[in-house]
């Protein structure tokens, strides 16, 4: 028996204290990568339950299942540019704000929905250092062009997405500085850039003065967000699992193929059958090219759960087993021990919201 919780009353907290530090600020909740891992449909819902009207979404497939499951009134943003036909027609069919972040993608967006016969909203991207998707700062004429020389696009919004807020504050108060600039010329030329916002998780709390008309919310709703960690936010998402096995091994045990153990003394073990394959002690946010952090990584203890206490996990977590020592535990087989997880990692299991 195992499974991902999502506690969903730990969400609803996380989203209040997102809302306490907008300052009045459009919530765009970003639910790229099934909602951070934690299911596109249901926490939809519970965000749309809580007042949030604006979606974006990474993936076309994303926008029909939120369509086909009721948000047919919710505005729904697609923040990646693509110029391809076949997407582009499946999104404007959905009534989805496109990204226009290159001149080629306005031109096919503008084509399609010329041949549609009614204008569609879109937004333009700025690329102010991420280097994906955009527009580059100096081709302010080029966005010129969209307003000018495409009547079928209507541009709602302009926004950059922030190469990496949780790291030095100079590339991003510079990426904040260069989206000013292209924001104030494009309005020195007459033309209106509508709804600006270029603040991900990290930067609503790192850089408040950057919140413009909207903050766009993805890391804050499962409290996982990179960098120092945020009074308010809890970290959302475990593994539940069962005990499988229950055995005392003797002194001078080794066992792990990967930075084998050996016991020291006689140990009792508790075998689960969760392992890396299904997200447990995958760090997504360790900086991989930090030999201090990987070090890190690889000395940390970890522990699980295991009937309101602390069972230290033993060896180097498998494919899809982990052992703990339960020496000290009263314990048996089909007790549930609790994994935390970031679920943005997490495959293969069952969710359950609580």
């Amino acid at each position: 028996m195992k499974n991902l919780v999502i506690d969903t009353a730990a969400v609803r907290q996380n989203l209040r204290t997102v809302r306490d530090k907008t300052d009045g600020a459009m919530i765009i909740a970003d639910l790229s990568a099934n909602a951070q891992g934690m299911g596109l449909v249901p926490i939809a819902k519970l965000l749309r339950d809580e007042g949030v009207k604006t979606f974006a979404v990474s993936d076309p497939r994303d926008a029909e299942a939120l369509r086909r499951n009721g948000f047919t009134e919710e505005q729904l943003m697609m923040l990646r540019s693509t110029s391809d036909p076949k997407e582009l027609a499946e999104l404007l069919e959905l009534g989805v704000v496109c990204t226009a972040g290159s001149y080629d993608a306005a031109v096919a967006i503008n084509g399609i929905a010329e041949s549609r016969g009614a204008p569609v909203d879109v937004q333009i991207e700025v690329d102010t250092g991420l280097g994906r998707y955009g527009f580059r700062p100096e081709e302010t004429d080029r966005i010129a062009a969209i307003y000018r020389y495409m009547s079928s696009l209507n541009v709602v919004g302009t926004f950059t997405t922030l190469a990496a807020s949780h790291l030095g504050q100079r590339q991003t108060l510079q990426q904040i500085d260069t989206f000013n600039a292209v924001l104030d010329k494009l309005t020195e030329m007459g033309l209106e850039p509508g709804f600006a916002h270029c603040c991900d998780s990290v930067a609503l709390f790192r850089f408040p003065f950057a919140h413009m008309d909207a903050v766009r919310i993805d890391t804050a709703l499962s409290g996982r967000m990179a960098g120092k960690a945020v009074q308010g936010l809890t970290k959302v998402g475990y593994i539940e699992a069962g005990i499988e096995e229950v055995g005392w091994v003797p002194k001078g045990h080794r066992f792990g193929a990967e930075r084998p153990l050996t016991t020291t003394a006689p140990t009792k073990i508790a075998v689960l059958s969760v392992g890396y394959f299904h997200g447990f002690s995958v760090d997504r946010l360790r900086d991989p090219g930090s030999l201090g952090a990987w070090l890190r990584h690889r000395n940390k203890r970890l522990y699980v759960r295991l009937n309101g206490q602390r069972a230290r996990v033993l060896g180097a977590v498998g494919l899809e087993h982990t052992l703990i020592d339960v020496t000290r535990l009263n314990c048996t087989v089909g007790d549930v021990c609790a994994l935390d997880v970031d679920p943005v990692n997490v495959k293969g299991l069952p969710v359950t919201y609580r």
